[in-house]
């Protein structure tokens, strides 16, 4: 009987873990829809102009995430355009930090908040002390992530589904006019299996859209 017993339980173990090696078998599943307006942009402009990035915006209780999105994105537009001059956010506020700048960009980027407009002459400063013409103001709209329970096995939680909604919106301005030469919104679901408890990583689904996004920036793919 208890060889009997054993038998069983080390087929039930086989059996869960047969499940579960299935069940980890589901590929990481990306739906995302795109949304590009290129007013001004020609094709080589950031290659010879260079880019800069701003602060963005956060819906209320995201405001935590607005570096990561910055880093994400700038890192992404890195990558995939080696030849264009990528000025992060943290070198661009430390350029605008350095030239007594900061409360200027403080008022522009409130009243950016309010309006939607970046005050023409100060962008021009920024983008002069950041060696850039072109700069990347971006909003985070939403984000949310999701967690269900997939396979369990003798009543433990083996795998979860875990997924991320993603909403972005990024506007590119040229510095010396003034005008917005570029846009675009991201809307990314994200889902993937993982026998972890964590959520969904932002800056894994920020990487992803920042990739779809910057896919068709000015005319040209990347790489």
């Amino acid at each position: 009987m208890q060889r009997t017993g054993r038998r069983a339980a080390g087929a039930l173990v086989a059996l869960g873990l047969a499940l579960l090696a299935t069940s980890c078998s589901f590929t990481d599943q990306v739906r995302y829809k795109v949304d590009l307006n290129n007013l001004a942009l020609e094709p080589g402009a950031l290659e010879r102009e260079g880019i800069g990035f701003l602060t963005p915006a956060a819906a209320t209780g995201r405001e935590a995430d607005k570096q990561a999105l910055a880093h994400a994105f700038a890192r992404q537009l890195q990558l995939s355009r080696p030849g264009v001059k990528v000025v992060p956010l943290p070198a661009v506020l430390s350029a605008v930090n350095a030239a007594d700048l900061d409360q200027q960009y403080k008022r522009m980027y409130r009243d950016y908040l309010e309006t939607g407009i970046l005050e023409g002459s100060v962008l021009r400063q920024i983008g002069e002390v950041g060696g850039v013409r072109y700069l990347v103001q971006m909003s985070l709209a939403d984000f949310q992530q999701i967690s269900r329970g997939r396979f369990s096995f003798l009543g433990l939680r083996l795998v979860d589904t875990k997924q991320a909604n993603l909403r972005i919106f990024a506007q590119i301005w040229d510095s010396r006019t003034g005008g917005v030469a570029w846009e675009g919104s991201a809307e990314l679901n994200y889902a993937y299996e993982s026998a972890a408890e964590d959520p969904a990583p932002f800056m894994e689904a920020a990487t992803i859209a920042a990739r779809r996004l910057f896919e068709d920036l000015d005319g040209e793919k990347p790489r």
